[in-house]
């Protein structure tokens, strides 16, 4: 078992985002959002501001994620690997 959020993973906080600017990410997609000038902006004032700003963010995030509609029946797939498309 690996912590994605070491020292921190029983609090929601802003570490995970200080850890990724320390290259210390544990997923590809963590060390991604660096290579984007954007994401890396993002991730950047997310770690340096307050932890009332992020959970204000994190909360508009999944209201829109919650607006996403699921596909049903076979509209969809349930991938054996979530990284590959089955074939």
């Amino acid at each position: 078992i690996v912590e994605m959020d070491p020292g921190s993973f029983r609090t929601f906080d802003l570490s995970y985002y200080k850890l990724v600017l320390k290259r210390r990410g544990l997923f590809q997609s963590d060390a991604a959002l660096l290579t984007n000038p954007t994401a890396r902006s993002l991730v950047n004032q997310l770690a340096g501001g307050s932890l009332a700003s992020f959970n204000a963010q994190f909360a508009t995030s999944m209201e829109k994620m919650g607006r996403i509609q699921v596909k049903t029946g076979s509209a969809g797939e349930i991938r054996r690997n979530c990284a590959v498309v089955n074939s």
